[in-house]
């Protein structure tokens, strides 16, 4: 692969590369460019990516334009102050159904015939998946299995007779769907998919939904529960969630890494929105309330949380809205901006990687479907910058500094074996003289034992 450095070497600076240069190190030769394309390189690149600490605060924020009928996704560089964006160019002309985001990585549905599409804006990349599933009612799911770091998209069926649940799995590494059947044999038959739950959330290796009992529950005299998969081991477990009205719109969230419920209701007249946080995994009594916010000013909704314990609400009316930051400990708003209607927006974290970059287009013969890439012929996706030139020489400059060291480092570990050489020649030559001088002695010796022998 290089003259100068080791293999293992040109690895680990290529992992610790952003994605720009490393698109743009592919035409470097065809020894990089299958590096980079490896399934190998690409898991190992998002493991350092997550662990990089400038990764934290990034995040990717999508809303829709209901009069346009176009959806817009952008990148925020700093959670805390939203003035450093960039805007991604999304193509495809279809209304989608945002599935869920993990890592940067987006799963997409087609609202006509529940197409799946996963696409990555960082590489401006997307796939369709292959239609081998079941057409009958269920909630689609999307997370990441970080056992063996494979995103995986879930479709739980709901049979429309009272047999137990079928989850459908697609892994992108495996590029095919699979039936669980066996997955839900410990839940009763009845559990249906609850409409009153408009968000799902993915955390800590598992996918969360809002469900309810159809057969136990008549009436709907019980409130809903969460339905959760592990991604891992492939089966559900059912939690009860805190009692609120049982037709009460409410969202499943993730809030620093623990299952959280945001509904919202009407006490004293006033409309309230209550967050709940499951203190310990799987413990029903462990619920908590952390917050109670007041919306009968601008306040309209929870969006998501950031990772300081700030809310992402959604404030103003009708189709002037406009995307805040509220602190529930000072109760301050901050305006991140006005985007129109946000009743289907999302911001989430995202991680620079190159996911899907191994992904050939493809042809679905069975279903006619085609895999693409999101390019545009009119303007590049990536407008360069001066200062991403100058990093990326400057990334070329130590790369190429490296290989000099290395070359330099060779040469002087040559040197010094050789003066090793050297040094061992002229040991053994001592040592040849030292042995010479000791049979003389030897010789010497053995004459005067004898000359005393005769006297």
């Amino acid at each position: 692969m290089s003259d100068y450095l080791p293999d293992e070497v040109v690895r680990e600076i290529l992992y610790r590369l952003p994605v720009k240069s490393l698109i743009r190190f592919r035409c470097v030769s065809k020894s990089w460019n299958s590096l980079i394309t490896s399934f190998a390189f690409i898991d190992s690149h998002l493991t350092q990516s997550l662990l990089h600490p400038s990764n934290s605060n990034k995040l990717i924020f999508r809303h829709y334009d209901i009069t346009a009928k176009v959806e817009h996704y952008k990148f925020i560089h700093n959670d805390s102050s939203f003035d450093q964006y960039q805007y991604v160019e999304f193509l495809l002309t279809n209304c989608f159904r945002l599935i869920g985001s993990v890592n940067g990585l987006f799963c997409l549905a087609v609202y006509q015939d529940e197409q799946f599409i996963l696409w990555n804006p960082c590489i401006r990349k997307f796939i369709t998946l292959p239609k081998d599933y079941d057409h009958v009612l269920c909630r689609s799911v999307f997370g990441f299995d970080a056992r063996t770091n494979d995103y995986k998209v879930v479709r739980i069926a709901f049979p429309y007779t009272p047999k137990p649940l079928l989850a459908e799995v697609y892994s992108l590494k495996e590029g095919s769907w699979r039936r669980k059947a066996s997955a839900a044999a410990s839940l009763l038959p009845g559990i249906t998919n609850d409409i009153w739950c408009r968000r799902d959330a993915f955390i800590n290796g598992a996918v969360h939904f809002g469900v309810r009992d159809c057969i136990n529950t008549p009436r709907l005299k019980v409130g809903p529960s969460v339905l959760s998969f592990d991604l891992s081991d492939e089966v559900f477990h059912m939690t009860t969630l805190p009692k609120f009205g049982a037709k009460t719109d409410y969202d499943i969230f993730g809030f620093k890494g623990s299952l959280s419920v945001v509904y919202i209701e009407l006490v004293d007249n006033k409309c309230c929105c209550f967050i709940w946080v499951m203190k310990e995994c799987g413990v029903v009594k462990s619920w908590t309330k952390l917050f109670t916010i007041n919306l009968s000013g601008e306040f309209r909704s929870v969006l998501g949380f950031q990772k300081n314990g700030h809310i992402f609400m959604q404030a103003g009316l009708g189709y002037d809205e406009w995307l805040s930051s509220y602190d529930p400990q000072s109760q301050q708003l901050k305006n991140l901006g006005s985007y129109g209607w946000l009743s289907k927006s999302c911001a989430d974290y995202y991680v620079e990687n190159v996911v899907l970059l191994d992904k050939l287009v493809l042809f679905d013969k069975q279903n006619g479907e085609l895999s693409h890439w999101v390019g545009s012929r009119k303007r590049k996706f990536w407008v360069e910058s001066e200062d991403e030139r100058v990093r990326d020489k400057e990334t070329i400059r130590k790369l190429k500094k490296a290989m000099v060291d290395q070359q330099e480092e060779r040469v002087r570990d040559k040197e010094t074996i050789c003066k090793l050489k050297k040094a061992m020649v002229h040991q053994q030559e001592a040592m040849t003289h030292q042995q010479e001088e000791i049979a003389t002695l030897k010789i010497e010796i053995t004459s005067l034992k004898s000359k005393m022998a005769t006297l």
